[in-house]
């Protein structure tokens, strides 16, 4: 399938095997609509993947499967931990910043989509904090930077403030420097219009995905939406190629 209105070919780059959905039915829906898949697990202390056991399992069990195949990357030394050889079999890594030290850099990771377990004082100094996190994951080898200018509940509300035209620039000078994909995700507001057209403007390269919680399928409206507004073309969109820690390229 291509997104509407263009001959751009779509990849539905963030579907989890969790929930009910499996590697069989990915290739099942990739069939049917036309959209490639690329099915990931989380990685990580306290994710399905947590060893180089487990991440060879996976890799098995998905070997000769018509899919691309990648990890989300949860813990910060994901790259220092696990085998080289594991991690040159992926076709695309996966991050975003939605687990971060709390209430500062000394605290263990905290699950920032669960309000109860934080609060955020000081927006300001927190959103400073933030910007850190953010530019520490884009120094990772990473392929795709998921959900972009994601924003706790207890501030998205000064999302234009403390989203400011320089932080965002920053973080979107540092995704075009290292090569690395802007998330336009199907099931998340986030990133606003306003990031996404400064990011075209400074030559980013986009990645579309569902990030699916079960096995029911998901509306890719919203990527075709910013697809056609934006008048994305196939060299904006990014497609993985297998090579050393999941680095890929844009659409040819």
């Amino acid at each position: 399938m291509t997104a509407l209105g263009t001959n751009i070919p779509l990849y539905d780059l963030h579907v989890h095997l969790r929930g009910g959905m499996t590697v069989e039915k990915a290739v099942a829906r990739q069939e049917e609509s036309g959209i490639m898949r690329g099915v990931l697990r989380n990685i990580g202390t306290g994710w399905p993947i947590e060893t180089d056991e487990q991440l060879a399992e996976f890799l098995d069990g998905v070997a000769g499967f018509p899919v691309l195949v990648g990890l989300q990357v949860n813990d910060r030394d994901w790259h220092l931990k696990h085998s080289p050889e594991l991690l040159g079999r992926l076709d695309f890594v996966l991050a975003d910043t939605m687990i971060m030290a709390m209430p500062d850099d000394d605290a263990p990771p905290t699950k920032l989509w669960m309000p109860e377990l934080y609060t955020i004082d000081d927006p300001e100094a927190w959103m400073r904090r933030y910007m850190q996190h953010n530019l520490r994951i884009l120094a990772e080898p990473i392929s795709i930077f998921a959900n972009p200018t994601y924003l706790p509940e207890a501030v998205k509300h000064l999302y234009d403030e403390l989203w400011t035209d320089q932080r965002m620039a920053e973080i979107i000078q540092r995704a075009v420097a290292e090569g690395i994909a802007l998330e336009i995700q199907a099931t998340s507001e986030y990133p606003h219009d306003r990031f996404i057209g400064m990011a075209k403007d400074m030559g980013a390269v986009f990645s579309l995905g569902t990030n699916n919680f079960d096995d029911i399928p998901i509306d890719m409206k919203r990527c075709h939406d910013v697809v056609a507004r934006f008048g994305l073309r196939a060299g904006d969109l990014y497609r993985p190629s297998r090579g050393p820690l999941g680095r890929g390229k844009a659409l040819s």
